[in-house]
């Protein structure tokens, strides 16, 4: 059996390399998100709940989706 090929994107500008950073941050969170909601389906506890809300409002507030920035809090 052949490995399957993985698709190559390759950034020549800044702002696709932050599109690319976003995507898979995106694809990572909403991953991490569903594995909490369905660890709060199978438990009850509210907490797995309360974590995944905060990775989205997080995440939201990374994103300015009007102007389609990254858009880090400085720390």
């Amino acid at each position: 059996m052949r490995p399957k090929k993985t698709q190559s994107r390759v950034c020549n500008t800044k702002r696709q390399l932050e599109e690319l950073i976003m995507d898979i941050t995106s694809h990572d969170l909403n991953l991490q998100m569903q594995q909490l909601i369905a660890d709060y389906k199978k438990t009850g506890n509210d907490s797995y709940r309360l974590d995944a809300e905060c990775l989205k409002a997080e995440f939201d507030s990374w994103w300015n989706d009007d102007e389609v920035l990254f858009e880090p809090t400085e720390l």
